[in-house]
């Protein structure tokens, strides 16, 4: 996660032009370079915990051309892999840090394809002889979609491949959070049960 980090800052000075090549058409690779890097360690992050089924999904990633492919092969060893982003916490009239998931606003399983494949389709070099439109449209502005993602990662729920369950805080600089949960209370009128965190100074729960 910090190394997604990083590349979305040199994403953020390239576009800002503090990082530059002096070639707009480079520095435009640059970018979706890192666009596609960023999405790569996001959906294979989970497997970490796990070296035998991170080795194997790693070793058949040069067969997935397309994004699709690519989150199905890793959907398929880990099925909650995508992190569930968070709101800030609000804390409630007993102390308690509450939670609340994010409903839009961030990089979405949809984003993730869309972006990827726009992102290849960029870095790949074009066919002098296609008469297909030249100009490639990729949905929102570099910046937007650097807001989606950090949107995303911010604050966001996760499950390992081994089952462990973290709520990891990334902010924009300093040291990156990673709270385990120590317990989940059942609700008698809600299936979802409700998933409690020890952070530093309160409790946080939320409702996934």
């Amino acid at each position: 996660m910090a190394q997604i980090r990083q590349r979305i800052g040199l994403v953020q000075r390239v576009l800002d032009r503090t990082v530059t090549t002096g070639e707009e058409g480079f520095d435009t690779e640059i970018i979706f370079v890192q666009f596609r890097k960023i999405l790569e360690l996001l959906a294979f992050s989970t497997l970490t915990a796990n070296r035998e089924k991170y080795s194997i999904a790693h070793a058949n990633f040069a067969i997935h051309w397309k994004a699709k492919s690519m989150l199905d092969a890793v959907e398929k060893l880990n099925p909650n892999f995508y992190p569930v982003p968070h709101g800030l916490p609000k804390t409630l009239p007993n102390g308690v840090k509450n939670l609340t998931p994010l409903t839009e606003g961030f990089l979405t399983k949809k984003d993730f394809e869309l972006l990827y494949d726009k992102s290849s389709e960029i870095l790949h070099a074009r066919n002098p002889f296609a008469t297909k439109d030249p100009v490639i449209e990729i949905g929102y502005s570099v910046a937007q979609w650097i807001a989606r993602i950090q949107s995303l990662l911010s604050l966001h729920y996760v499950d390992l491949i081994d089952e462990t369950k973290w709520m990891v805080q990334i902010p924009d600089e300093g040291p990156i959070t990673l709270w385990p949960p120590f317990r989940w209370i059942p609700h008698e009128s809600e299936s979802r049960p409700l998933l409690c965190f020890l952070a530093h100074d309160a409790n946080i729960t939320t409702r996934l």
